[in-house]
């Protein structure tokens, strides 16, 4: 059985689980004992190593494991406790969030010593980031954390990005949300996003608040919050990067 064979045969089921159960058996065809995957933005490598007050995401919010599943509660725990307690101080993460390519971990750097013990605490020889670029996603993108007990040579690479890409499509047909960091971040405050779908339906501030909990003066500055924290010229601007972020 191929690897791109085993994972179609999660085709027939709809559940995370399973889905998460398939892809780790395409995957250890590969060379790979693990992974995670999560959404990340396609602005987190520039709002990671130049911050400013106008950036989306901040250092800290970027080392959260948020928008994201993995392959076992093992992984799971290795995935909190290097986001939590190690990435602050691993060149690797930083250079992990480039959306545009693969990127292998360097585990020798002397650096990055804390990364290198915990990942071999855990036996890992190599440790994989892999985005999949997808066409109709401006905003975002998945990215697959790839564990592997075996040395960087050899790991199969052949027909791999095919893998990773049906793997991103059926995790995204469970539950694509889940994986939005935009979606599953804190960038938007309570009834915010009701109001940016009221807003895009064609409601004014004044029908909004009748609606909801809260004044028309309410209405007003989540707008405003809403549009200085995402860069948008007006309202119709706001709700067209809306749109763009899967927010509505």
């Amino acid at each position: 059985m191929d690897a791109k064979h085993a994972l179609s045969n999660a085709s027939t089921v709809s559940t995370l689980k399973d889905v998460i159960q398939g892809i780790s058996t395409s995957l250890k065809l590969h060379g790979f004992s693990g992974f995670w995957f999560q959404g990340i933005p396609h602005c987190a490598y520039e709002n990671y190593h130049f911050p400013e007050d106008t950036s989306l995401f901040s250092p800290i919010a970027l080392r959260k494991p948020i928008a994201s599943v993995a392959s076992s509660p093992i992984v799971a725990q290795l995935q909190r406790f290097y986001l939590n307690q190690v990435a602050a101080n691993d060149t690797n993460f930083g250079l992990s969030l480039d959306t545009s390519k693969p990127y292998v971990y360097r585990l020798t750097n002397e650096k990055d010593t804390k990364a290198c013990a915990l990942f071999q605490k855990h036996n890992i020889q190599t440790v994989l980031s892999w985005p999949i670029v997808c066409h109709d996603q401006c905003r975002w993108t998945g990215r697959f954390m790839l564990l592997s007990q075996q040395s960087y040579s050899e790991i199969v690479l052949d027909g791999l990005a095919d893998v990773l890409k049906e793997a991103q499509y059926k995790l995204f047909e469970c539950n694509k949300p889940m994986f939005n960091p935009f979606l599953q971040s804190s960038l938007l405050k309570e009834n915010a996003r009701d109001i940016l779908q009221m807003v895009a339906n064609g409601l004014q501030n004044d029908e909004i608040s009748t609606q909801l909990p809260i004044s028309v003066r309410g209405v007003e500055y989540h707008m405003e919050s809403m549009r200085k924290k995402f860069g948008a010229a007006n309202r119709a601007n706001l709700i067209h990067l809306a749109h763009q972020y899967e927010l509505i």
